[in-house]
């Protein structure tokens, strides 16, 4: 823990903002294929180690009279499925603690805000963020947002179908970078900070896809990118990892190469 938080101090105190439409990303390619009914409950965490090896997964598993139980995984990819370990392994720990924060890494000035209120949405939008943050479309999606074509009958079938839900948005320059209804409010599911010092952040857009974000708010789609959650940046900052949705209970580990500018 001690070792990272100093190399995040120091890499902040020399790295400089990074113009992100100046940094390379590779194709995404596929590192492994995780079978997600393997383990209990919902996937709330995933973090790679330094060496990029093994992949930590954390599970939160709920009953009916509301009670958690946390369920800790560790995969290599290679292995059939994850193997279940007795708790979250300290590297794991300091690398969601820097990846989900509210303020960049060494960049206190750029800093997340939370909003929460009440709306009308769809009983049938998608959430910013996939299938974690279980509610409204985004700003590039959504079931009742569609383009011309519907008809009043379909309106007030719409209407009928929406509820009045709590929307928590996670927002940076005014960008959604996350959106929770009527769900707990997890950051770092739906966008992970890049590197420290350099301003950059990686989230999910309303359609799945990944964006690149810098601290002037230019942004980078990534293309062969879709039904994304758990990015982040691996360590070394070298790579970006993510999950694709590609089935109820399965799961696709992808890693894209990123290269940054220096300066």
């Amino acid at each position: 823990m001690v070792l990272w938080l100093l190399i995040v101090a120091l890499a902040a105190a020399e790295a400089p903002q990074v113009d992100v439409t100046k940094v390379a990303v590779s194709a995404p390619a596929v590192t492994a294929e995780v079978d997600a009914g393997k383990m209990k409950g919902d996937l709330t965490r995933m973090a790679p180690s330094a060496d990029g090896r093994s992949f930590y997964f954390q599970t939160v598993e709920r009953d009916n009279r509301g009670n958690v139980t946390f369920h800790h995984y560790v995969f290599t990819p290679g292995d059939k499925q994850p193997k279940g370990t007795d708790q979250e392994p300290q590297w794991a720990a300091a690398y969601w603690s820097a990846k989900s924060a509210q303020s960049a890494p060494g960049m206190a000035s750029l800093r997340i805000t939370v909003e929460q209120q009440q709306k009308r949405v769809s009983a049938t939008a998608s959430p910013v963020g996939g299938d974690l943050a279980k509610g409204a479309p985004g700003p590039t999606g959504g079931a009742a947002g569609g383009a011309g074509g519907s008809t009043t009958g379909d309106a007030v079938n719409a209407a009928n179908q929406s509820q009045t839900a709590t929307v928590v948005t996670l927002k940076l320059k005014g960008e959604v970078v996350g959106e929770f209804v009527n769900a707990p409010a997890l950051p770092g599911t739906t966008f992970g900070w890049g590197p420290p010092g350099t301003g950059l952040i990686a989230f999910v857009n309303g359609a799945g896809r990944l964006v690149l974000m810098d601290g002037q708010s230019r942004k980078q789609e990534l293309d062969g990118t879709k039904s994304v959650v758990m990015p982040g940046w691996t360590i070394d900052g070298a790579r970006l990892v993510y999950l694709e949705r590609s089935g109820r209970k399965k799961l696709t580990l992808k890693t894209l190469e990123v290269t940054i500018p220096k300066s």
